[in-house]
């Protein structure tokens, strides 16, 4: 449970990579995450090369049309998770996949965020050239993705701001 109550998002990335056999282990506590009706049909990708990364942010850039976007906030390793078009349910398969790569990278001390500015970026001209270049079959669109790296700051706990109730 600590795990869970400790994970914060981190915004602040080192120079230093994640090494690939974390890499590694972050990416199969995705592939154990939960899908609609079992399919397992999602895509992901770990990114470290460097080219790859700068690629993939001047895609985003462009399909943003702003120049200066640095929503990666410097990060050095990336995954992504991709979906086919018709998968009705690939905004809950992704968000099981990255709630468990997202505490696996805890457990490693692997700082992580969550990139949003993919999921309407389907039918962007510049993601499908990227995605193109990867090898990724064009049934496939960046559901969400995973900025990961060596944090420079300790996030601060905060309270828990949820509601709940019991019947």
């Amino acid at each position: 449970m600590d795990i869970i109550k400790n994970r914060r998002s981190r915004r602040k990335f080192t120079s230093k990579k994640v090494s690939i056999e974390d890499m590694k282990k972050i990416v199969e506590a995705g592939t154990y995450a939960p899908t609609g009706m079992n399919k397992q049909d999602n895509i992901i990708v770990a990114i470290s090369d460097d080219n790859t990364m700068e690629n993939l942010l001047n895609s985003i850039r462009k399909h943003l049309n702003n120049e200066n976007y640095n929503g990666f906030y410097n990060c050095k390793n990336m995954i992504l998770i991709l979906s086919p078009h018709d998968n009705r349910n690939r905004k809950f398969d992704c968000g099981c996949i990255m709630q468990n790569m997202m505490l696996k990278a805890c457990e490693l001390n692997v700082a992580n965020v969550w990139i949003n500015q993919f999921y309407d970026s389907y039918d962007s001209e510049h993601i499908k050239k990227f995605l193109q270049s990867i090898d990724i079959d064009e049934d496939y669109e960046i559901t969400c993705a995973l900025a990961l790296g060596h944090s420079e700051e300790t996030p601060k706990i905060k309270p828990n701001k949820f509601r709940t109730k019991f019947i």
